[in-house]
């Protein structure tokens, strides 16, 4: 990564740096230190706090400035804005306005000089051209944004998409669906899927990593889920999985999304609610697992996410039990892959009564091969071709690539 030292960089995220890290914080903390990186988190709108009460504290966010997090990366959350940003453009365009001004004084005061704006969020086409010369723009895709639910146009969101898209000097995409969808859109995009922190996660395998307590005295075994829990996940699936093993306990580690009912499964005796965990003590948490569940709705959404959970499963070495989404069809010789709530039932039983070390191992090793350190190499060399390529023509020299790593 020596060719990204002393570069300035402008993350504009779509998730706040804390409490539960993604695909953002783990490509930008592993950015060599002399890399300056201004965070900008997603803003709140006006009526933010009324469907979510815990977003009130982003009003002190806000006016706390930036936020020096290590000598090379700052925080900013950014003013409260207008609601209705992702169904109105025209909204958008006023929202991502106000942003840039403050932005851009975050920018002038941490010294930023052509910086590569390196963004999470399709609504940002209205924001990258208001912060001044840059050196590149790259846009890391990991969601159909489109197929989000609440207050979205579809259109609206796709237009602003394909528009970022197009002044983009890179586009990384997570899925293989999501780079069959956008590849006319834009000159040079790279399939790039989720990975893990593979030593951090496999840490559920040392004997020394201590069981917590809240989930040593749930009855075994355990059938774990680590994640939001939110409206793409299939509860029902979950249920009817408790319900035909009432001697496994199902653990549900994770904060609940706003909107998301929870109730049938938390009136279940052998179902564990145990919330949100810092991301340090997961795999504590997943020690005590005997398999892992990735039990995703299928639709238009999911088709195209790289589920990070499942790379953070295979990292800890435990069995996994997958409902069959193009983001896991290339792991079945390491996971079971069900295609029905039938075969992912029986499936669950099956990971734990057949488990080996052998398989363990097998598992651990495909961790391996899909750990965030190489997928930010990877990213790092394509930015530093894009980059020496500017210098040598002029302009972008750009081509379609599909890297399927």
């Amino acid at each position: 990564m020596a060719g990204l030292q002393n570069e300035h960089i402008i993350c504009i995220s779509s998730i706040d740096w804390d409490p539960i890290w993604t695909r953002k914080q783990q490509v930008m903390s592993r950015l060599p230190a002399s890399t300056t990186i201004l965070y900008v988190e997603p803003p709140i709108t006006l009526l933010s706090p009324f469907k979510d009460p815990g977003t009130w504290k982003k009003w002190r966010s806000w006016f706390r400035g930036i936020r020096c997090l290590k000598e090379n990366i700052f925080l900013y959350s950014p003013p409260v804005v207008l609601p209705f940003g992702n169904k109105y453009r025209a909204v958008n365009r006023i929202n991502q306005w106000l942003i840039s001004i403050f932005v851009k004084t975050a920018v002038s005061r941490l010294e930023l000089k052509n910086p590569i704006i390196w963004t999470y969020m399709p609504n940002s086409v209205d924001l990258a051209d208001k912060l001044g010369q840059r050196k590149l723009l790259v846009y890391d895709c990991v969601d159909e944004h489109s197929e989000y639910t609440g207050f979205i146009d579809r259109q609206v969101m796709t237009d602003m998409e394909r528009e970022l898209m197009g002044r983009c000097d890179i586009v990384f995409v997570t899925a293989q669906g999501l780079y069959e969808a956008k590849k006319d859109y834009t000159e040079t995009i790279y399939f790039l899927p989720n990975a893990a922190d593979v030593p951090h996660f496999l840490t559920a395998q040392d004997p020394e990593t201590q069981i917590p307590e809240e989930i040593a005295r749930v009855p075994g075994p355990i059938v774990g889920f680590v994640g939001v829990i939110q409206d793409w996940i299939d509860l029902d699936l979950i249920r009817k999985a408790a319900l035909a093993y009432p001697a496994y306990s199902f653990v549900m580690i994770g904060p609940t999304g706003a909107g998301v009912d929870v109730s049938e499964l938390k009136s279940l005796p052998n179902v564990y609610f145990l919330g949100r965990k810092d991301v340090r003590d997961l795999p504590a948490y997943m020690k005590a697992f005997d398999v892992c569940i990735n039990p995703f709705k299928l639709n238009r959404l999911t088709d195209k996410v790289s589920p990070l959970k499942f790379y953070e499963y295979l990292a800890s070495g435990k069995p996994i039990v997958s409902v069959n989404m193009p983001g896991v069809a290339g792991f079945s010789e390491v996971i079971e892959i069900a295609g029905s709530t039938e075969e992912f039932i029986k499936g669950i039983g099956r990971a734990i009564r057949d488990d080996t070390p052998e398989k363990r191992d097998n598992r651990i090793k495909t961790a391996l091969e899909n750990s965030w350190d190489s997928r930010v190499e990877y990213m790092t060399e394509k930015i530093i071709e894009k980059m020496s390529s500017k210098k040598n023509t002029g302009n972008g020299g750009n081509i379609i690539v599909n890297n399927q790593t």
